[in-house]
């Protein structure tokens, strides 16, 4: 096919079929490449004598007192007429096998009627299944007319009742916005926005403000550092731990027949004071009981303390040696005394140890 458009075909003849002379009717069958139809087309051609075919019989007679060299050409010309003949008996044999343009033509019609019916059937003859056609997810619904779909397209009412949360508008008020020249006028008011120039100079207080306030803050803040490790205004860590902690109290060693009354006669050093405590029975001018001298005040110390059970007072005394007394009772009569001393006294301290 040299033109499968327009349907031209070329066939070029061989050297075999042309070797004789004379008027040829052909006929040519195209048979299509999707074997269901084919074409038979006729024609003709003349084969004619070439000069030295035509030249033969003269040649012969011209020659014919060489006998054996006459008998010689017509031998060739024989042989030569032999193999052409076995050719075309071959070519015969060959054509027939080739079908005739009526079977041909048959045969078309058949497949052309065969092809229109399967064609006109819409009964799905191969079992096509919607899923083979990419229509898996297609449901066999009938479907609204163009008629009510281009109504409910141009319906503007809102059947459906979306929302604004629906279409993520809930946070939007339902308000008229302003035209856009009185936005653009607002936007354009300088009296009520600032413009570059003015932010301009408000960045350059800002950075001034920026470097002035790091200056002062690192002054404040070296300031503040001395002021926090100045121990002459602040006590220390070990201070504050001394004299927010507890006081450990150590019993009185008591002596001389005295005894405890109703509460252990104890001392305990916290800070700069001595502090006793207790309730102690013995009798007066006589040394009850004595205290480490690191806990005694420097150079002792007299002190009043209550009497038990009468309202009367009395010294009690401290000596340097750390030794306790009971003196000057009031009221003298010593019977007045049988309920014993109270022993709640605190004392400053010059120099002392620690319990």
């Amino acid at each position: 096919m040299v033109d499968k458009v327009n349907g031209i075909a070329e066939y070029v003849l061989d050297e075999d079929e042309i070797k004789m002379y004379g008027l040829f009717q052909c006929e040519l069958v195209l048979v299509y490449s999707n074997k269901q139809a084919m074409s038979a087309h006729k024609f003709g051609f003349e084969v004619t004598q070439s000069l030295m075919d035509q030249d033969i019989a003269p040649v012969g007679e011209y020659y014919i007192d060489d006998f054996e060299t006459l008998k010689a050409k017509v031998i060739e010309i024989y042989d030569s007429t032999i193999q052409t003949l076995d050719d075309l008996k071959k070519k015969f044999e060959d054509l027939e096998n080739i079908e005739t343009k009526q079977g041909a033509q048959e045969k078309a019609d058949a497949v052309q009627s065969n092809l229109d019916n399967h064609l006109n059937d819409k009964k799905n003859p191969h079992g096509v299944t919607k899923a083979q056609i990419g229509l898996s997810a297609v449901t066999n619904d009938v479907q609204a007319k163009k008629a009510d779909f281009d109504k409910h397209t141009s319906d503007t009412s809102n059947p459906h009742n979306v929302t604004a949360a629906q279409l993520g508008l809930d946070k939007v008020d339902n308000v008229q916005q302003a035209p856009k020249s009185d936005f653009d006028t607002h936007v354009n008011d300088e009296d009520i926005h600032v413009n570059k120039s003015f932010k301009d100079k408000v960045g350059e207080l800002l950075q001034q403000f920026t470097s002035d306030f790091k200056a002062k803050m690192e002054e404040l803040l070296q300031q503040f550092t001395a002021h926090s490790y100045n121990q002459i205004r602040h006590i220390s860590d070990a201070e504050r731990k001394k004299w927010n902690g507890s006081v450990t109290y150590a019993n009185i060693m008591l002596k001389n027949g005295a005894t405890a009354g109703t509460r252990t006669p104890m001392y305990a050093k916290w800070g700069a004071f001595l502090i006793l405590r207790g309730h102690v029975r013995t009798e007066p001018e006589v040394m009850f009981g004595s205290i480490p001298v690191e806990y005694v005040p420097f150079g002792g110390g007299v002190y009043t303390v209550p009497l038990s059970g009468t309202g009367g007072t009395a010294n009690l005394i401290i000596y340097d040696t750390g030794d306790l007394k009971i003196k000057y009772q009031d009221p003298a009569d010593s019977s007045k005394a049988g309920g014993g001393y109270y022993l709640d006294v605190v004392v400053g301290l010059q120099d002392g140890g620690t319990a």
